[in-house]
């Protein structure tokens, strides 16, 4: 057996399948196994894992903890699992996208004589697939991370879904780390730089979904705060653990990475300073807008009144002129109907026919 490829899953329902199809869609001129573990899930992970275990009994394993053991342990307790010279590490949101991933490293390590550890160029998502971020190493998203001294101070990460490193390496270093790490991979990368170089293929081969609430991404201040000190702790602890390295050099990427912390401070410092002017401003053109509707409002009143002021006269008189109108109209017609106005009438019509 080639390759042993490792996958961890703890509630990972949606995204699961499409990472055991990328396993198996994997082109090689070498047998693989893919092994899962289910860390205790509590939705429909288990039974998707179950079905591509009967499926496809002579190449999936499957495991399941009772309960829930958290990644460290579980990583740990299945890493021992693995038959094949080589262990490639995948979690069960990520997926591969590359059919010849497994293919290519293996020609990277086997043709190494100083490499037992290999790595790839990767993309981003969000929780839909939709792209974020392509090629994260080459654009700068995350560190290209290369040394045991980069790691502890920059915290970096070598995108653990794209592993693929010595079987025996791994199950050693797997054994060194603390079970209550609350990041086995950074523990994991530290123990591995100690001992080999990393083989960096450039090719994107995998895709890292953006899973905000992961033990990566938290989203409250306390289990961010859990997880910042986890990974403090880990520091002091390797710092201690192998005090002979080159501490100078580590120093100069600490004041480095201090500077550079600095300046994004001092940029998010302008931009709160810049929102805030903006809603000031904002404040201040709705202060000036409720103003004018309510200036606006009271005008309205005041020519409402006024129109029914007028309206009220004018009915008023026309009502009068009616009454004139009426009354002229009575003494018209008392006087087109009088005698005086008939015989007179009748005299000059009399004239007229007579010429």
């Amino acid at each position: 057996m080639k390759v042993s490829i490792i996958c961890t899953n703890f509630n990972k329902g949606d995204w699961v399948r499409e990472a055991i199809d990328s396993f198996l869609n994997q082109e090689t001129n070498f047998d693989f196994e893919i092994i899962i573990i289910d860390d205790a899930s509590t939705d429909h992970s288990y039974e998707i894992i179950q079905e591509y275990q009967n499926k496809f009994p002579e190449k999936v394993r499957t495991f399941r903890n009772e309960v829930n053991l958290g990644i460290t342990k579980t990583w740990k307790k299945i890493c021992r699992e693995a038959k094949g010279q080589y262990i490639a590490r995948c979690d069960s949101d990520d997926f591969w996208t590359d059919p010849l991933k497994l293919q290519k490293q293996v020609d990277l390590l086997d043709a190494s004589s100083d490499s037992l550890w290999s790595n790839t160029e990767f993309d981003m998502v969000d929780l839909d697939g939709n792209l974020i971020q392509k090629d994260a190493f080459a654009n700068k998203a995350l560190p290209l991370i290369d040394s045991y001294e980069e790691m502890l101070v920059m915290k970096g990460m070598t995108m653990a879904s794209t592993w693929l490193v010595d079987t025996a390496l791994m199950q050693e270093v797997s054994a060194q780390i603390s079970d209550t790490a609350v990041d086995d991979t950074f523990e994991l990368q530290l123990e591995l730089f100690k001992r080999t170089k990393i083989s960096f293929l450039s090719d994107s081969t995998t895709v890292y979904r953006m899973n905000l609430g992961s033990d990566s991404k938290p989203m409250t201040l306390e289990t961010a705060e859990k997880r910042f000190t986890g990974i403090l702790n880990s520091q002091i602890k390797y710092l201690n653990k192998y005090p002979n390295q080159d501490i100078k050099r580590m120093l100069h990427l600490a004041l480095v990475k201090d500077r550079d912390l600095d300046i994004l401070v001092f940029k998010k410092d302008r931009q709160i300073e810049d929102l805030n002017r903006q809603i000031e401003d904002l404040n201040s053109r709705l202060n000036q807008v409720s103003r004018i509707s309510h200036d606006q409002s009271e005008y309205i009143e005041v020519l409402k009144k006024e129109k029914e002021e007028i309206l009220t006269n004018m009915t008023s008189e026309l009502n009068r002129i009616q009454i004139l109108y009426d009354d002229l109209q009575k003494q018209y017609n008392s006087v087109v109907t009088s005698k005086r106005w008939t015989i007179p009438t009748k005299i000059i019509n009399f004239f007229r026919r007579s010429k």
